[in-house]
């Protein structure tokens, strides 16, 4: 009887969640968990788990599905910087980000005859999404075998264990309806909505800023004006592949073809004509090549963003991303009345919340509407435009969406997210810190205003927000057709200058145990749609991670890393040529690549802001002669006394320097006042420069 009653009781008695214990847990396999979960363990961190929320790894890579690469990457057949691209950003690859995109080339190479098989207009590297989800696999499976990284993929976060404002680890959901607890010395948060930061109370920021809170240039002054949910867009990336035959696709629930019109030049004078409730730019894309122009680079939708070339291409068959076409883009304010409808089902207020506040569930009738959305698009394009259209040769109505996401709506499992929540974190980058002010594209190039002394990894990019703003048909509201307009204030679109990410920005204010990754760091909202491309979310997270073991073998948090000038030394030689794998570039030298002999040199002694360059001097020319007065300059800057050698070159002195240099004590950074290190009057958590004399200058 009392082994009956004993089956019974553990029969009825809820199931004990499975419990794990490691050094370091990861939340989020996207690209920037991956890459923390390499770097770590490169450094040779014993005990990594990842957890992620879906079945595949490389975030905007693979399951959102977007596979192109902004860059301006050279290559034999351009030189560098290619003149077809768009987006001025021209370092030279590094870091992990390197040896992915090596690989992937390496892949598309053996596979289609060329690293670049797409020949896009945006690019210029593309690659299918399955295929780059092997290599991310790949990559990371040597650590997998040795046990240093163990991986759970399909687990959700549900909540975070805490104790004394420290994250000691978080409990997850399978998709099966186990749990899990992880507990963990640190973790870091490179989840696609900051997951671990809203579980754990941590701070953070949403929305657009206020001028009053950052005095950035472009910040509006009264952000009352903006809905709670207004942010940079989402879409829903489209991947399609040629067919043998038509194969138009239904029309998605909620289609309405004016949504549609301005997509392309044969809608042109029909959009036109329609009345939205806010003034609205039409189109005039060309929506495929037309018939003998295949191979060329050109701006149709269909040639944008093309994976794979076909007429040129070792497999025949033209497969490419639809995503930015005009029309497609999907504003996350003033949400349709059939969506409001159905989130304020779930809860009252629901369509009024921030996308990053809203429950899982909640986004997922987002989400589902934002599907229906990119969907229509096709369809238009498959059904009007083709009819509409003179030469139908390579018309979008011949091709399929890809079946490789294997999901059971043939679309990528994630949409792209520009912008989520954002870490309230010991610097918040702002615009005024790296801010040419110019959209001119022929502008004379130039180091940030602002070098941040801790910085890990260079950037650059426009500041580009997509359109924010949702416009409806005056004679119908938000039950009829909408389109997407860029509002006042949120319309930026300017290069910035060359640029480093501080160490800070890693790091929460206040809570400990934890580092933020992926979009989940401190910056505006302003850099965030600058900082946000798929090599930055790769290096945020090699930096995470080297931030992370060292935080561990030191035994102390990561803030008080952060104010030592030992321990940021330590984090930079981990990252630029301490560890197996590609340097990073920590400066922002446009013409110094990853495998150049004084590649550590110049980025060691440049982050110690001892190489004499002027701001407009963005090119090292390590291979020219060192003339005299420049390495007297030099000298003189680094306190040394030693004979010049005409004979060399400058990479070649900046290497016999760095030997000289590189174990010689350096002066620590001495705090005067406990919440202003340098004594200037500005408070640390707004100073980019808060040691004042002692950091890198020009």
């Amino acid at each position: 009887m009392k082994r009956i009653l004993l089956l019974f009781t553990l029969l009825a008695s809820p199931l004990t969640a499975a419990t794990l214990q490691t050094d370091l847990l990861i939340v989020g396999g996207t690209e920037s968990g991956w890459a923390a979960a390499i770097q770590a363990a490169r450094m040779g961190l014993k005990s990594i788990t990842v957890v992620h929320d879906g079945p595949w790894l490389g975030g905007q890579y693979t399951e959102q599905g977007l596979v192109c690469v902004d860059e301006s990457k050279g290559t034999g057949e351009v030189g560098w910087g290619p003149s077809w691209h768009p987006m001025k950003r021209s370092f030279h690859r590094f870091g992990l980000f390197k040896e992915l995109m090596d690989r992937i080339e390496a892949h598309n190479t053996k596979k289609y005859g060329s690293p670049m098989p797409g020949k896009p207009m945006h690019g210029p590297t593309t690659f299918r999404p399955a295929e780059a989800e092997a290599i991310f696999r790949e990559m990371l499976q040597p650590y997998l075998s040795s046990g240093q990284v163990t991986l759970k993929l399909n687990h959700i976060p549900v909540a975070a264990m805490k104790s004394e404002g420290k994250v000691t680890g978080m409990t997850f959901r399978s998709d099966k309806g186990d749990t899990v607890e992880v507990k963990a010395a640190l973790t870091i948060d490179a989840s696609d909505w900051g997951d671990v930061v809203q579980l754990s109370g941590t701070e953070f920021e949403v929305g657009p800023d206020p001028k009053s809170r950052y005095r950035e240039p472009h910040a509006q002054k009264d952000v009352s004006k903006n809905p709670p949910n207004e942010m940079n867009p989402l879409t829903w990336a489209l991947i399609v592949e040629e067919s043998e035959s038509d194969t138009p696709i239904p029309a998605p629930p909620h289609y309405d073809e004016r949504r549609y019109l301005r997509s392309t030049s044969l809608g042109r004078k029909e959009a036109a004509k329609l009345k939205w409730d806010h003034p609205v730019k039409v189109g005039n894309n060309s929506p495929w090549p037309a018939k003998g122009t295949e191979s060329k680079r050109q701006g149709t939708i269909l040639s944008m963003r093309r994976i794979v070339e076909g007429t040129t291409s070792s497999d025949g068959i033209t497969s490419a991303l639809i995503c930015y076409a005009t029309g497609q883009d999907y504003p996350l304010e003033r949400l349709p009345r059939h969506v409001c409808e159905a989130l304020e089902a779930t809860e009252r207020g629901a369509s009024m919340k921030n996308l990053v506040l809203m429950s899982r569930e909640q986004r997922q009738i987002v989400f589902e509407d934002c599907k229906a959305h990119s969907l229509g698009l096709l369809h238009h394009l498959q059904t009007t435009v083709h009819d509409r259209a003179p030469d139908k040769t390579n018309s979008l109505r011949h091709y399929h969406l890809s079946d490789e996401f294997g999901t059971a709506d043939r679309l990528p499992m994630k949409p792209y997210i520009r912008e989520n929540l954002r870490l309230k974190a010991l610097y918040m980058m702002r615009e005024q810190d790296s801010f040419m002010g110019q959209s001119d594209k022929s502008a004379k190039e130039t180091f940030a205003m602002v070098m941040y002394p801790d910085g890990v990894f260079a950037w650059q990019f426009h500041y580009d927000f997509h359109d924010t703003g949702r416009a409806y048909l005056k004679s119908e509201g938000d039950s009829g057709p909408w389109t997407h307009y860029g509002k006042p204030g949120r319309d930026i679109h300017y290069l910035s200058e060359r640029s480093v990410f501080p160490l800070r920005s890693l790091i929460p204010v206040k809570m400990d145990g934890l580092i933020g990754a992926q979009g989940n760091v401190g910056f505006s909202s302003i850099v965030s749609s600058a900082v946000r491309l798929h090599d930055h979310r790769v290096h945020i997270g090699q930096a995470a991670g080297a931030l992370a073991v060292l935080a561990l073998k030191h035994q102390k948090q990561p803030r008080d890393l952060a104010w030592s000038r030992t321990h940021l030394e330590e984090i930079q030689h981990a990252l630029c040529g301490g560890t197996k794998g590609t340097p990073m570039l920590l400066w922002p030298w446009r013409d110094l690549p990853a495998d150049h002999a004084a590649f550590v040199a110049i980025n060691r002694l440049s982050a110690r802001g001892l190489i004499p360059a002027a701001r407009d001097e963005v090119d090292f020319q390590s291979d020219a002669p060192a003339t005299k007065e420049w390495q007297n300059a030099f000298l003189s800057r680094c306190g040394l006394d030693m004979p010049v050698d005409e004979k060399i070159t400058r990479g070649q002195f900046a290497a016999l320097i760095w030997q000289k240099l590189e174990k010689v004590p350096f002066q620590p950074w001495v705090r005067l006042k406990p919440d202003d290190a340098d004594g200037d009057g500005v408070p640390d958590l707004n100073d980019p420069k808060p040691f004042g004399a002692l950091e890198p200058r020009f």
